[in-house]
C-alpha cells in the first residue's frame, strides 16, 4: 500500500493532502521522515508505527468535536477538491482532519463554517427541518433600493421554490445584513443576480446561536453544543 492511500483511509483526507504532508516533513515512519510514492506494510501493527506530527492515528479524533471555522474566501468548503484548490482542511491542524464541514459555504464566500465529527450535531445543524437562521452581511456593486428590499421581504422565485429573507438592516449605501433559514445553494447570489444585482462580498457572521466572535479569517475555535 502506498503511504498516501493509508493516509487517506485513517485520516479522511485527500491523497494529495497526504502528498503534502509527507513534502512538509510532517509524516514519520518508525521515526524516519516518509517519502512520496513510498510503499508500506499493510498490516494491524502498522498504526504503531506512522505519525504525523507526533499524533498515531488511532488516537486521533476519538472524542466528539465540534469547532466553528472562520472560512477565507478562495477556499473549497469540501474535504479534497478535483481541480487541486484549496480546501478548509488545509486550515486545520492534523488531529482535526477527520471532522466534516457541516452545510457549505461557496467558493467565492467567506465566515462562519461548522466542522464536526458528531452525526446528531451535523444533522441538526445541516437539515432544513430544524430551520436553522444564518445571518449574513452583503457588499453589492450598486446602491440598495427600497424595491430591492421589497423582493427580499417578498420573495424571489428561485427553483427550489420561493426565497425570502426573515429580516434584514441596511447598513450604508451598498451593505445590509440578512438573516435567512433557507440556506438552498448560493441562495443570496442568486436573489441578488435576479434583482439585477451582484454580490461583491458575503461574510456569514452567525449560525443559530453560534458566532464569528474573535475569530480572524483561517482561524478556528471549539463550540460547545
Amino acid at each position: 500500500m502506498r503511504i498516501n492511500v493509508y493516509l487517506a483511509q485513517r485520516f479522511g483526507i485527500s491523497r494529495r493532502e497526504g502528498d503534502r504532508l509527507i513534502l512538509e516533513g510532517k509524516v514519520t515512519i518508525n521515526g524516519l521522515p516518509a517519502k512520496v510514492g513510498q510503499d508500506i506494510v499493510d498490516s494491524e501493527t502498522i498504526d504503531n508505527e506512522i505519525m504525523i506530527d507526533g499524533y498515531v492515528p488511532s488516537t486521533i479524533a476519538q472524542e466528539k468535536i465540534n469547532i466553528g471555522l472562520y472560512k477565507p474566501s478562495a477556499y473549497v468548503t469540501t474535504r479534497s477538491d478535483q481541480y487541486a484548490r484549496r480546501t478548509v482542511m488545509d486550515l486545520l491542524p492534523v488531529e482535526l482532519k477527520t471532522l466534516k464541514p457541516v452545510g457549505r459555504l461557496d467558493y467565492e464566500s467567506e465566515g462562519l463554517l461548522l466542522l464536526s465529527n458528531d452525526g446528531h450535531f451535523i444533522h441538526e445543524f445541516s437539515h432544513p427541518r430544524f430551520e436553522k437562521e444564518k445571518e449574513y452581511v452583503i457588499t453589492l456593486n450598486k446602491s440598495i433600493t427600497s424595491n430591492l428590499l421589497e423582493s427580499f421581504k417578498q420573495g424571489i422565485p428561485l427553483t427550489e421554490g420561493l426565497a425570502k429573507v426573515d429580516s434584514w438592516n441596511q447598513i450604508s449605501q451598498n451593505r445590509m445584513s440578512v438573516v435567512v433559514h433557507q440556506g438552498w445553494n448560493r441562495q443570496l447570489r442568486r436573489m441578488a443576480e435576479y434583482s439585477g444585482y451582484g454580490i461583491l462580498k458575503l461574510i456569514r457572521k452567525r449560525i443559530g446561536l453560534y458566532t464569528l466572535e474573535g475569530l480572524q479569517p483561517g482561524e478556528w475555535k471549539t463550540i460547545s453544543n
